[in-house]
């Protein structure tokens, strides 16, 4: 390397962490340094000071309800929120990067303090914990969905002229990482079609928008605002989708769990499956509460309701939709109504 400007190909198990993260990384190394000293009577691992420092090192990273880590090295940093890993690396983990957030751990760290002991018994219990770690990525044995990725620096001639009869995808060759499983080129000379400047990539967004936006009404509509713009979107076909795979099965599971929710103290976090005849917790006299509210149930009716009337779906979608309205306003009352106030409670006398 002897310019700021050349270009250098990522390795397909090295990592960019965001400088926050980092930040965190320094302080886990000089904690993980301390323990090895004062704990094991062994000497410093990482000797870290600075984050500069932490290049070079190993991770563990791990997607959300996943119990299979894979190992990563630190090879940069990134002022935004977020972190850069290979497409073979994000596959392995599971992860298609659709916006979840994924974890990264020193290794160090989740080799020495691990133990099952500390584990939860219940379902899932197991789960957001490397139980397993996957050293070397092999890019055959990844989520398929990486095969399709195009390794070309071009599309040709061909592409555009066949892009006249509206071709099915799979019709069109373009070579993909697919086409080079059983070949050396597999893991480097990865092309792109366009080239981008460093400060194009400096200048971008810092942070997602969808971790700006407060409410998920107002991420909703931003969303939908900007499919409004694009023509090549089927925003019909979205908000459908979205109603029938999100919002109505949000709606009747709330509606049901309300019906079998229990209490919970506010001090304490005791659960009750009645109110107890005290009327407070028996185990530190505090209030109890619903663990299912109104506001959490509700939370997305009106949105589909605006959804399906904007897009005008289907008559069958917003009747579902009504009739889902009607059972909450059945339990709750008119829906955005705020509740009714009444200081005055009545006891069991009073209602015989």
């Amino acid at each position: 390397m002897e310019r700021g400007d050349q270009l250098v190909e990522i390795m397909h198990q090295d990592v960019i962490l965001n400088r926050r993260g980092a930040e965190y990384f320094v302080n886990v190394t000089k904690f993980m340094d301390d323990m090895l000293v004062k704990l094991y009577g062994l000497e410093k691992f990482y000797n870290v000071s600075e984050q500069k420092d932490l290049v070079g090192h190993y991770v563990i990273t791990l997607s959300p309800h996943t119990s299979a880590g894979v190992l990563g090295r630190i090879i940069g940093f990134t002022d935004a929120s977020v972190g850069f890993a290979h497409p073979y690396l994000v596959s392995a983990r599971r992860r298609n990067c659709d916006g979840d957030e994924d974890t990264t751990m020193m290794l160090l760290d989740a080799l020495v303090n691990f133990s099952k002991h500390y584990m939860p018994t219940t379902v899932g219990g197991t789960m957001d914990a490397p139980l397993i770690l996957t050293v070397n990525v092999k890019p055959e044995e990844v989520d398929d969905e990486v095969h399709a990725m195009e390794v070309v620096d071009n599309y040709g001639v061909d592409f555009y002229d066949k892009t006249y009869s509206y071709p099915a995808p799979g019709d069109v060759k373009v070579e993909v990482v697919g086409d080079r499983l059983k070949n050396d080129s597999i893991y480097s000379n990865i092309k792109f079609t366009h080239m981008s400047s460093i400060r194009a990539v400096s200048d971008a967004p810092k942070r997602s928008s969808y971790t700006t936006l407060k409410s998920m009404n107002e991420k909703i509509e931003m969303q939908f605002s900007l499919m409004d713009r694009l023509y090549s979107i089927d925003k019909r076909d979205t908000a459908r989708r979205l109603i029938l795979s999100h919002f109505i099965p949000d709606l009747m599971g709330n509606l049901h769990s309300y019906s079998r929710q229990g209490f919970r103290c506010v001090k304490c976090n005791a659960k009750y499956r009645r109110v107890p005849l005290k009327g407070v917790c028996t185990r530190c006299g505090g209030k109890l509460l619903l663990t299912i509210n109104k506001g959490g149930i509700e939370k997305y009716l009106n949105t589909a309701i605006n959804l399906a009337d904007r897009y005008e779906l289907e008559p069958y979608i917003k009747q579902r939709i009504i009739l889902l309205k009607e059972e909450i306003e059945a339990v709750f009352g008119q829906v955005g109504s705020a509740p009714v106030k009444d200081d005055k409670q009545f006891n069991l006398l009073k209602f015989m």
